[in-house]
C-alpha cells in the first residue's frame, strides 16, 4: 500500500492494516497541524485562555492604562488581582465586549415586527 496515496476499500486487508492504521494516524496528525494552524490565523482556539498583564489588555481593548485601572476600580471588568498586580484572560475580555453589543436600527425594526 503506498502511504501517499488514499486508502480505498478494495485495498485495506488483514495483512495490510498496520499500514493502514499508520497512515490514518499520519493524516489526522496533519490535518491537526492544519486546524492549529488555521485556528491561529483566525485567532482562536485554547491558547486564548493565558492570563495577559494590564499593558495587553490595553492593546486589545484599545484603552490606556487609566481607564482599565478605572474600570478595574469600578468592578466593570472582568480582571484577577494577584498580590498588586492586575491580570486579565484575553477571551474573558472578548466575551466581556461582545456582550456590550449595541443592536443595529435594521434589528431593531425586526425585532419590533416580530411582536
Amino acid at each position: 500500500m503506498n502511504t501517499d496515496e488514499t486508502i480505498n476499500k478494495e485495498e485495506l486487508t488483514l495483512q495490510n492494516t498496520p499500514k493502514a492504521v499508520n497512515y490514518l494516524i499520519n493524516e489526522i496528525a496533519e490535518m491537526r497541524v492544519l486546524l492549529e494552524h488555521i485556528e491561529s490565523q483566525l485567532g482562536l482556539g485554547v491558547d486564548k485562555h493565558r492570563p495577559i498583564n494590564i499593558e495587553k489588555a490595553c492593546q486589545i481593548l484599545n484603552q490606556t492604562k487609566n481607564g482599565i485601572n478605572k474600570m478595574v476600580r469600578n468592578r466593570t471588568i472582568p480582571h484577577y488581582i494577584q498580590g498588586n498586580k492586575v491580570y486579565f484572560f484575553e477571551d474573558e475580555l472578548i466575551k466581556w465586549v461582545e456582550k456590550e453589543r449595541v443592536a443595529t436600527l435594521q434589528e431593531k425594526y425586526t425585532s419590533k415586527r416580530n411582536y
